[in-house]
């Protein structure tokens, strides 16, 4: 066996079937295992995604165990000469599983690669190459440095922004959003810790396998992560989640270090958790004052289409009163989507593609080529099997 793919689900069944759709376009070819993992979602989601995808091996779990434990789960059933690891709410291009084995195949002293990450509006990941967050590096994380010199190699090193995000390289800490990790590494440094619920673990993993021997590689290969961050950060959970994790890899890697450094950076761990309490907390309360809109209030889409009288996803866009406009698919349009000189400036929220018209990789590279920074619009996917429109923000 090639590959084994593992995909922790909580409730978000239609990204999944996405990302999976995705994947077996990439693989075809590969001799391949699936596993999905599902964390007591309570929604119905393994029994939905079981009709669309029978071939995959489906695990449910009784409670949440957290991203480690239920990733764990099925590294132990694995096979494959490689795992990837990879989240739900992301799709590849066709081309990427291809990338990554070759690249793997041909440097055994490679322990692990990540991918080039862009968010649904084209912006890249930054987390899709990090270093060590050793006791400096960390803390001029926690104090903002990150945002304010991101290409510094000293002050903005968590990110390696000095390094070109186009470019094949080594790289130290992987995003556990994808992984692609060779076995053969995974069983001599062990899988992911259990200690960390959710953030962290894939740190965690990633420095064990570099203090192994192994190399990890940053491949600029592309995939899309929805990680609808201004939802994901306005919540009690993550800021918990998130800055224990940082507590525990501190202690269990850098415990060495004097009280003189450790108390810094712990002090500034648990000044940036106070500032999120509070930030989440005036959030909630403003929240709670209001009369919530739908999200998609007075959005404007702009469907992609060959066959407008027969497009579903117009009638569901339009039934629910949402600014719909149409482009045909021309010999333009099919190489240049939706980034074409005519359409610049429309105010478009969304633009929608029909995977049964584009490719992966295309509408990845529509996005990608468009800008750096945020603007709209972001992408959105209509799937005609499940007659749904992904977005970041939601699945109409």
């Amino acid at each position: 066996m090639k590959l084994s793919v593992i995909i922790v689900n909580y409730k978000v069944p239609e990204y999944l079937h996405q990302c999976l759709l995705s994947l077996e376009k990439a693989c075809k070819g590969m001799d391949a295992e699936f596993f999905v993992v599902d964390n007591a979602s309570g929604d119905n989601s393994v029994q939905f995604l079981r009709n669309l995808h029978p071939q995959v091996n489906y695990i449910e779990n009784q409670e949440n165990l957290g991203f480690s434990k239920a990733n764990n789960i099925a590294m132990r059933k694995a096979v494959g000469e490689y795992l990837l690891i990879i989240n739900p709410d992301t799709f590849v291009a066709e081309t990427m599983i291809r990338e990554c084995a070759e690249f793997m195949d041909a440097h055994p002293e490679v322990g692990a690669t990540g991918v080039k990450q862009h968010y649904a509006d084209g912006r890249f990941a930054r987390e899709s190459k990090r270093a060590v967050p050793k006791p400096l590096t960390a803390f001029f994380k926690l104090i903002g440095c990150c945002k304010w010199f991101p290409k510094h190699p000293v002050l903005g090193r968590y990110y390696l922004g000095h390094l070109d995000n186009h470019q094949q390289q080594e790289i130290e800490i992987l995003s556990g959003a994808c992984m692609f990790i060779r076995k053969s590494a995974l069983e001599k440094v062990g899988f992911f810790d259990e200690d960390y619920f959710m953030y962290g673990e894939d740190i965690d993993l990633s420095y064990r396998i570099l203090k192994a021997g192994y190399k990890n590689y940053y491949l600029p290969v592309k995939i899309i992560h929805y990680k609808g961050e201004s939802t994901q950060k306005i919540s009690y959970s993550y800021v918990n989640n998130f800055n224990k994790s940082m507590i525990i890899f501190f202690r269990k890697h850098f415990s060495v270090y004097s009280w003189m450094l450790e108390l810094p950076i712990l002090a500034a761990v648990y000044l940036k958790a106070f500032c999120g309490f509070i930030n989440v907390s005036i959030h909630k309360l403003f929240k709670s004052n209001q009369v919530q809109p739908d999200i998609m209030s007075g959005k404007k889409f702009l469907v992609i289409t060959d066959n407008p009288q027969a497009d579903k996803a117009v009638d569901k866009l339009r039934s629910k009163g949402l600014k719909t406009d149409i482009l045909i698919i021309d010999d333009k349009v099919r190489d240049f989507g939706h980034t074409t000189t005519e359409l610049q400036g429309k105010g478009y929220d969304f633009v929608v593609y029909n995977v049964n018209s584009f490719d992966y990789a295309q509408i990845i590279g529509f996005f990608e080529n468009e800008h750096d920074k945020f603007a709209k619009p972001e992408m959105a996917i209509y799937h005609q099997d499940i007659d749904k429109i992904i977005t970041t923000y939601a699945v109409i």
